[in-house]
């Protein structure tokens, strides 16, 4: 290939043409792979149930954002947990898309474990937190956020044992009968809230549990990616970077 040809290659890449085989959606395209769980009866299914649920909740843009690989990611951490012993947690849950379509994959009601889903449920609270990552929080709260509690507990109403605890973390954290923790997943849009959340629970969390990191990779998240990178560092720990902007730490 020339280079005058390479460089067509970019720019038609950099367009991002959808008449290219493969899969491109939530900030990032595959191509050549082999993306047939997407279409996995089990998880296909999943998704649909969450995405429905999800309309509503997404109304402020319209569409429910495609975000399947993060939830593979989840199911697989989550597929996972069930070889361990603990209860699923979720910090940062909104309506529930994500955590939906894992108890959807997992029949989450039949288990006997509990699924903690914690969340204020009406966008980023206000708190200490940096410049950048205040203007972010603005930013969603004004472009995506609003009061969904109702929502969520409707999407949530077929699983007893799925729990909704609303408020400002890491306080709700206080009388929740968590002993142990299989599967965590962390979505708070601010390195310290996410930071408090982790010391409190990190004893909690057994090991072999998968923690996943919605925002690890993103850009603009670069406080949450260092605060992660230094305690990974401290507990001798390590994070896969995914190109899904998550980041998978399996506790040793």
């Amino acid at each position: 290939m020339g280079i005058r040809e390479f460089k067509k290659r970019l720019r038609f890449l950099a367009n991002g043409e959808d008449s290219l085989p493969g899969y491109k959606a939530d900030g990032f395209r595959v191509m050549n792979k082999n993306i047939e769980f997407m279409t996995e009866t089990k998880f296909a299914a999943a998704w649909k149930f969450a995405e429905a649920g999800n309309r509503e909740a997404w109304a402020k843009r319209k569409r429910v954002p495609d975000v399947r690989w993060r939830a593979h990611t989840c199911c697989f951490a989550a597929q996972r947990a069930l070889k361990l012993e603990g209860d699923f947690v979720e910090f940062g849950v909104n309506a529930g898309l994500l955590s939906m379509t894992v108890c959807e994959y997992l029949d989450f009601g039949a288990l006997d474990r509990k699924f903690w889903l914690f969340d204020t449920f009406a966008g980023i609270p206000d708190g200490e937190m940096t410049a950048r990552e205040a203007a972010r929080a603005k930013q969603r709260n004004a472009g995506i956020y609003f009061d969904v509690f109702d929502i969520a507990n409707r999407n949530f109403s077929k699983f007893d044992n799925a729990i909704l605890v609303k408020g400002f973390l890491p306080n709700t954290l206080e009388g929740v009968p968590i002993e142990k923790i299989a599967y965590l997943s962390i979505d708070l849009n601010v390195a310290r809230y996410e930071k408090e959340c982790i010391d409190r629970v990190w004893d909690k969390v057994v090991p072999g549990a998968a923690i996943v990191l919605d925002d690890y990779a993103f850009i603009g998240c670069e406080e949450q990616n260092a605060m992660w990178n230094k305690f990974a560092a401290v507990h001798g720990q390590s994070i896969l970077t995914l190109p899904t902007g998550q980041g998978l730490m399996i506790k040793q």
